[in-house]
């Protein structure tokens, strides 16, 4: 992997020393490979796909002028040819009086976070045959109705080079499985899912995820619809909790707080949320899906506290949002892929706990409330400006008396986010690995569930 990512970075800088023959200032190039395998089950279809997926992002410069071009190619000439096409449209641009420059080196690389060569090396027939074990196991299951099964597997190398001397690039490797069934019994269905994503492959975890979707979808054959809305508290799992943190993300963007769409603006060193809660941002977390050595423009990852016991200390920057304000980018760079530019936003979000309880123990703290767990609908559509959050869930528990009493039907909890920030009192000890970062069961208080 090391050899592929030496491999980019010289293409990289190849492009970059013929700057003056492309005609710009300066130049940026993001090189990004992937050999990916996915396949996806639903019940008795299935496909399989593999195969790589390499590609160049260049942004060049001409004054204050800027653009943007990417190519489905890692041939020099082709990458060449494509900055040149972005010098074009650079020139008939109007300047942007934001843009300074484009990224500065900065010391302070960290390793790479958890590269796990065995599933790095797992080839097609390998993966296949773990889809076909959670294939063949879900078909003894008698009350089957359907089964949605996802399994993708990752290896990918990347490198940023640009012509004001930065020039890295990293790699790693991910597996992602999502898992749901689906039951039907005396005209009753449940549903049940669970979700297993790493950097290191242990088997064992892997196929943990059918027995506890399987027990989820057996509970929802048993749920009762809630007698009437009510007021109580939320034990939020971590899946759920990776569906609705991204309002907290899109409020700390600098880009957001510059361009005038944050809650946020002016709250440096204000409460946001209660004061049992602390959230860090760690780029270098070992066993965040999101650690690199670099953000991707090639800026040091960092570590650094977002909100500290309630209090907001930090936005997130790019080098562009850091350079409007004289600062130093915070190492939070994001591109979707190598098609897109960079934006300031998370890496791994990491909830600091305030107690060693894990989710048993938490139950116990909650005289009446809902266990949310499993997926979120609707989180998409929580208001990151005015607050408005409903999320229903398919797969709650009812609590009463620090017990859990019985399933539920769909049922919808309702809040004003920046004020559900604030009764988040309870962080527990049980973490998983998300795609938002590292995240355990919270409690929030006084919430609205109909």
């Amino acid at each position: 992997m090391e050899d592929k990512v030496s491999n980019l970075i010289s293409i990289g800088e190849k492009v970059v020393r013929r700057k003056d023959e492309i005609g710009v200032d300066d130049i940026e190039v993001y090189l990004y490979e992937a050999d990916t395998f996915n396949s996806r089950v639903i019940t008795n279809y299935v496909t399989v796909r593999s195969g790589i997926d390499a590609g160049a992002g260049i942004r060049v410069a001409i004054g204050k002028k800027v653009a943007f071009v990417s190519v489905s190619s890692l041939d020099i000439n082709r990458i060449i040819e494509t900055a040149k096409l972005a010098a074009k449209i650079a020139k008939t641009k109007e300047e942007d009086p934001n843009f300074t420059h484009l990224p500065d080196p900065m010391r302070g690389y960290a390793g790479h976070g958890i590269f796990d060569e065995g599933l790095a090396s797992l080839g097609s027939e390998e993966l296949s045959g773990y889809v076909s074990r959670f294939v063949k196991d879900t078909k003894q299951i008698s009350n089957l109705r359907k089964m949605d099964l996802f399994l993708t597997r990752a290896n990918y190398t990347y490198a940023v080079v640009n012509s004001r001397g930065i020039s890295i690039g990293d790699y790693g490797s991910v597996i992602f499985v999502w898992y749901e069934v689906d039951l039907e019994e005396n005209g009753k269905r449940g549903k049940g899912m669970d979700i297993y994503v790493a950097r290191k492959l242990n088997e064992d975890e892997l196929f943990s995820i059918m027995p506890r979707a399987v027990e989820m979808a057996e509970e929802g054959l048993k749920a009762k619809k809630p007698k009437e809305p009510f007021r109580g508290d939320a034990i939020i799992d971590p899946w759920i909790m990776s569906s609705i943190y991204w309002p907290l993300a899109y409020n700390v963007s600098a880009l957001n707080v510059q361009e005038g769409r944050s809650r946020f603006i002016g709250m440096i060193d204000k409460q946001v949320a209660n004061p049992n809660l602390t959230v860090l941002d760690d780029g270098t977390l070992p066993e965040g899906l999101a650690t690199n050595k670099s953000d991707d423009e090639g800026i040091p990852m960092q570590k650094k506290i977002l909100i500290d016991r309630g209090v907001l200390k930090t936005y997130l920057y790019d080098t562009y949002t850091a350079y409007r304000e004289n600062k130093q980018s915070t190492g939070n760079a994001r591109r979707r892929d190598y098609k897109s530019q960079p934006s300031p936003s998370t890496t791994n979000l990491v909830f600091k706990s305030t107690t060693g309880k894990k989710l048993e123990d938490l139950i116990r703290e909650v005289d009446r409330g809902v266990l949310l767990r499993g997926e979120a609908m609707g989180s998409h559509l929580i208001n990151p400006l005015k607050g408005s959050m409903a999320i229903t869930c398919l797969n709650a528990l009812y609590i009463e008396g620090g017990e859990i009493k019985h399933p539920l039907h769909a049922i919808s909890m309702s809040a004003d986010y920046f004020e559900f920030l604030k009764n988040i009192d309870t962080v527990g000890s049980d973490y998983k690995i998300t795609s938002a970062g590292k995240i355990p069961t919270i409690i929030a208080r006084n919430v609205y569930f109909s």
